[in-house]
């Protein structure tokens, strides 16, 4: 991955990046609150055991609760472990150019995921199912948009680029008081491929079966990557945030069209 020439140690797009002293958060801090999300969705699970059956709008009511405290716990793991500053900690900053970037990226990864279904078409006569699962009323679909194209978007490109990705890249630039230049490509090589990862992973409970799963490997690995790359190029979480929102919108408005 090309990187800016910037020279500042603390732009992070540059190879050179490196995080200052006053941050104290790293890995444990991130994993923390991506452990918290993939045990999320156990939540139902375990309500059921106790013979307590949510509906649509229980459920994403959890979700909205969990997208909170995901929300609070980034803020103070900055206000007390890092800078204070949502930007400065983790490049949580939304410019107007980020809509265009936004909308050609979403274009990008709308046709590999195409080109994927295609091919995963080719390969098995079995059929993925939608992870989309509508409320079965209006006012209910009303707030699922809310949450699958405004606030999912943010909280997740937080949690997985914002703090997670960071980490990973300056654990492995911590390891040395000089890293190397390959080093500090590797850094940023790792960090997002597993951020991607990481995020493909936390999707995959939405998969009944296992062609499914592949489906959403297939199509959720992919946006990984490029909102991640668009974090690491530009050093904010706007334009993943906004390329997130638009494939979430598409996919909520392909579920509603083939409901009708």
């Amino acid at each position: 991955m090309t990187l800016r020439t910037a020279t500042d140690p603390g732009d992070y797009r540059s190879l050179l990046w490196r995080p200052p002293p006053e941050l104290r958060w790293g890995l444990g801090a991130a994993v923390a609150v991506v452990v918290f999300f993939a045990l999320e969705p156990l939540v139902p699970v375990w309500l059921a055991a106790l013979g307590v059956h949510l509906s649509a709008t229980g459920g994403l009511a959890i979700g909205l609760a969990a997208y909170a405290l995901a929300v609070v716990y980034a803020v103070v793991v900055s206000r007390r472990l890092g800078l204070g500053s949502l930007r400065r900690d983790y490049g949580l900053a939304i410019r107007p150019v980020d809509l265009g970037i936004g909308v050609l990226a979403a274009i990008g990864v709308e046709i590999v995921r195409v080109i994927s279904g295609v091919v995963l078409a080719q390969a098995t006569p079995a059929r993925p199912t939608t992870n989309v699962h509508l409320a079965g009323s209006t006012a209910g679909n009303v707030v699922l948009g809310v949450v699958a194209v405004l606030i999912a978007p943010a909280v997740e490109e937080l949690v997985t680029r914002g703090m997670l990705m960071r980490a990973i890249r300056a654990a492995i630039v911590r390891r040395t008081p000089e890293p190397s230049e390959g080093r500090r490509h590797l850094a940023v090589d790792v960090s997002v491929l597993l951020s991607a990862a990481v995020f493909t992973a936390l999707h995959l409970h939405e998969a009944p079966d296992l062609v499914t799963g592949v489906a959403l490997v297939l199509g959720i690995f992919p946006i990984g990557l490029v909102v991640a790359w668009l974090a690491t190029r530009t050093g904010r979480l706007g334009p993943g945030i906004v390329t997130h929102a638009l494939v979430n919108a598409l996919a909520l408005a392909a579920a509603l069209s083939l409901s009708g």
